[in-house]
This record gives C-alpha cells, sequence and structure tokens, in this order.
C-alpha cells in the first residue's frame, strides 16, 4: 500500500502504517523537546554553581552563549543532550506521512523563480487607484456644482439693471468667485485625466 499523501477526509481512517509514522514523528519530537529541556536545566544548575550571576545570566539572550564560551568544561552533560535534540527533531520530520515534503522544498524554490509581485498588485497601487477615481467623482461634482452655478449667473446678468450699482458689484464679486473655482476644477480635471492614462 502506497504511503499517504495528503491527511484523509473526515469521516475516513488513514491507513494503520500512516498513524504508526505519525505517532513515531511525534514521539521523536516530544524526545527532542524534553533533551532540550534537561539540557537548559543543567546548564543553568552548571551556572548557579559558579556564581548566582551566571545563574542569571542564564536566563537572559545569549546567557548561554556566554556561559558555554567562558566555562567549557563545566556542564558536558548538558551539551549531550542539547546535541540529541537535532537527531528528534530530524527523526519527527522523517516519520511523518509526507516525510520532509513538509518543509515544501519544491515550492520555495518556485516562489524564488517567480517574479515577487504583479505591479497590478502591490497595495500603494490599488490605494493610488482608489485615490484618483474618489478625486474623479468629486471633480464631476464640483463641474455639475459649477455648471448650476453658471447657470443661475447667467439669469442674474440678464435681470440685472445697468442702474444697480449694488447688484452689479455683488455680481462681478460671484463672477469672480465662479471663474477661480472653474479654473481650479478645470485644472483638476486636466490632472486627473493625464493620471488616468
Amino acid at each position: 500500500m502506497g504511503e499517504c499523501r495528503r491527511p484523509p477526509p473526515s469521516g475516513e481512517r488513514c491507513h494503520p502504517a500512516c498513524s504508526i509514522k505519525r505517532v513515531a514523528g511525534f514521539v521523536f519530537l516530544t524526545m527532542g523537546v524534553i533533551c532540550a529541556l534537561v539540557g537548559r536545566i543543567l546548564l543553568i544548575g552548571a551556572a548557579f554553581n559558579v556564581s548566582v550571576w551566571w545563574g542569571i545570566g542564564v536566563l537572559l539572550p545569549f546567557g548561554p552563549l556566554l556561559f558555554r564560551l567562558s566555562y567549557p568544561d563545566v556542564a558536558p552533560t548538558s551539551r549531550y543532550f542539547r546535541l540529541a535534540v537535532l537527531p528528534c527533531l530530524l527523526g519527527y520530520f522523517v516519520f511523518q506521512p509526507t516525510g520532509l515534503a513538509n518543509l515544501r522544498r519544491l515550492e520555495i524554490l518556485k516562489s524564488s523563480k517567480e517574479a515577487a509581485a504583479p505591479t497590478n498588485h502591490y497595495a500603494m497601487q490599488s490605494l493610488a487607484k482608489s485615490n484618483i477615481e474618489q478625486r474623479l467623482i468629486a471633480n464631476q461634482r464640483e463641474m455639475d456644482r459649477l455648471n448650476a452655478w453658471s447657470i443661475q449667473l447667467r439669469l442674474k446678468k440678464r435681470d440685472l439693471l445697468h442702474s444697480d450699482a449694488k447688484g452689479n458689484i455683488a455680481y462681478q464679486a460671484e463672477l469672480a468667485q465662479y471663474e477661480a473655482a472653474l479654473t481650479k476644477a478645470t485644472a483638476e480635471k486636466h490632472s486627473l485625466f493625464g493620471s488616468v492614462k
């Protein structure tokens, strides 16, 4: 019988050989964790035998490395336990139903040959596109508002008397505001259509 290449669907049982290998893998993993813990406890005990400060220092990052470099002969038994962790971890990967394929070596090699990401998948570009779309919508609303304003200005101009000095001053001020807003909206429209191209 061949090996299981993938986990069985729910409700189905795996091959007996696969379940034995899975159990053996977890036994190796448990042994590796126990060896790592025993090695660390022996190292901490040896560090406290040297001094209290070394015992505290071993609990800090890079403390075990500095202690082993300073006192290589103090805790030789902890070294054996730490070295036993490597074959236990290797045994865990070997006895999995998919073997060392869990590391997905082929997928890693395949992904290294592919491009990092297509240009249309960058987050910044999608944000830029949505920002341009929002600006286009806002510009279209502004142009519609300016068209309605232009119609109102034409009606005011038609109904305005030449003798009404205050009305003419107010009309000229409003016309200047309209022309400034129209110039700004037109420039925004040209820049947006240039960026869309």
